[in-house]
């Protein structure tokens, strides 16, 4: 994946709400971001705000790796989980080999590979996420937490994994391993997101490990994919979903002053015309904040009961007053 794919993934839900009538935007519900008194983040500040994702969100994974799953032996892909894989195999042999040197020696093809893909940055952003994750898992090699059920293991390790990665790619880096091939082949198949792509590469993984651990840890390690890739997607793409709202009433007219005055939302009319009836009417496009469309329900059901009303979920909102588009380098 390339900086500018990243920048767009993460900047989705990053913004302020716009009107769809083009009326002047305010800032979305919850949303806050630190900015200078010119209302733009400075390229410092981004820089100093992604290092600080970067770092935090790859020590959350070591910390995930070695607390939860490695005392488990849930093999919850990437090249750790390889390496996890490798250790045991070695092990057995008489040979211990720790797991932050296994992730090490096995990134470093991968690390290099990328180079010529995704360009110096991402690759100088990956660096410093691989080597936090190699000190996180350095650090807390003795902190596992082997008195709970593998389940449990499994599922609280998958949220900070999830976690992890999240906060990694929101900052335009990977962790390496899988992470990084995952970002690599995103840039060939685009229509796919990081996070899914890690999810089958992860799941190759697991396969080889039901050799080394059997299939009843395997399929804990499924769990633990699951819930890492689906928390991943959520840290990415953010919390602050808006919601789309289609009416075609009589009364839109007025729907639309009540949305206007109360809410302090705009609306688009749109042309319609019912293909049973043939009768023309005119439909009302609103965006609002999730919990603003509850309000918005109220005020549509008061003026006209048997207004037709379809409400959507709307993940990426780009564009003035959502998500900035960023400058192509």
């Amino acid at each position: 994946m390339n900086d500018r794919n990243l920048l767009e993934k993460n900047n989705i839900s990053a913004g302020k709400e716009r009107p769809a009538d083009g009326r002047e935007a305010r800032p979305a519900e919850g949303y806050q971001e630190a900015r200078p008194a010119n209302g733009q983040m400075t390229p410092l500040m981004r820089l100093l705000w992604d290092g600080i994702r970067i770092i935090v969100g790859a020590f959350i994974l070591g910390l995930a790796i070695n607390i939860f799953f490695e005392p488990c032996h849930i093999v919850a892909g990437g090249i750790t989980g390889l390496g996890m894989v490798m250790r045991e195999v070695l092990i057995r042999r008489g040979i211990d080999v720790p797991l932050w040197l296994a992730n090490l020696v096995l990134n470093v093809p991968l690390f290099v590979g990328a180079y010529f893909i995704n360009g110096r940055e991402f690759i100088v952003r990956t660096g410093i996420a691989m080597a936090s994750l190699t000190l996180s898992l350095y650090i807390s090699t003795s902190w596992g937490y082997k008195g709970g059920e593998t389940l449990i293991n499994a599922i609280y390790g998958g949220i900070l994994s999830g976690i992890g990665c999240g906060l990694v790619f929101s900052a335009q880096a990977t962790t390496g391993g899988t992470d990084l091939l995952a970002a690599i082949l995103h840039h060939f198949i685009r229509h796919l997101s990081v996070a899914s792509l890690l999810f089958f590469t992860d799941f190759a993984v697991i396969v080889l490990s039901v050799l080394v651990f059997g299939m009843n840890l395997a399929l804990y390690a499924i769990i633990g994919i699951y819930i890492t890739s689906w928390v991943a997607d959520r840290v990415v793409d953010g919390f602050h979903y808006s919601k789309a709202i289609f009416i075609i009433s009589e009364k839109s007219d007025e729907i639309a002053a009540r949305l206007m005055a109360e809410l302090n939302r705009g609306a688009t009319g749109i042309p319609a015309v019912g293909k049973y009836t043939g009768a023309s009417k005119e439909m009302l496009y609103v965006v609002t904040s999730a919990r603003e469309a509850v309000n918005a329900k109220r005020i549509v059901r008061e003026v006209d009961p048997r207004a037709f009303m379809m409400l959507t979920d709307t993940k990426e909102v780009l564009g003035e007053g959502f998500g900035e588009y960023e400058a192509a380098k």
